[in-house]
């Protein structure tokens, strides 16, 4: 399998970005907050072609790696609402398991933040509602 996600498994975090090889962020927390932050601070240009590795990639998250327009994907759990958004945008991607979508950590059908998003189709939409919401939080 890839052996990055085995890296952020080892590590212990939930995001791995690299750029040409070397990991320019990385993140322990959970949901979409890290690749949120990631697009925040290290911008979507500089994001360009890169390498993202996520823990979890649901629509949501496919959405924003998309919208930082990177190379490729990989994810220890990969939705299969994010493989559609993936393939949409010409992106490759790895994963070791497949889920129908992502729940909530709440055991809802259905994460927030992938209901946000269920009906969109465009990148910059996903990436200005997602930012909206967690705004909220």
């Amino acid at each position: 399998m890839s052996r990055y996600t085995d890296e952020l498994e080892k590590k212990g975090l939930s995001l791995l970005i690299y750029i040409d090889g070397e990991v320019v962020y990385s993140d322990p927390g959970r949901g979409i907050g890290p690749l949120l932050n990631a697009l925040e601070t290290i911008g979507k240009e500089k994001l360009h072609g890169s390498l993202v590795v996520d823990k979890i990639i649901g629509r949501a998250a496919a959405f924003l790696i998309a919208y930082m327009e990177a190379a490729e994907a990989h994810a220890i759990t990969l939705s299969a609402t994010a493989k559609d958004v993936l393939q949409k945008y010409g992106l490759k991607y790895q994963f070791k398991h497949e889920v129908p979508v992502v729940r909530g950590r709440d055991g809802a059908p259905l994460c927030p933040f992938e209901r946000l998003v269920q009906d969109v189709n465009d990148a910059e939409e996903a990436y200005e509602k997602i930012k909206a919401k967690m705004a909220e939080y």
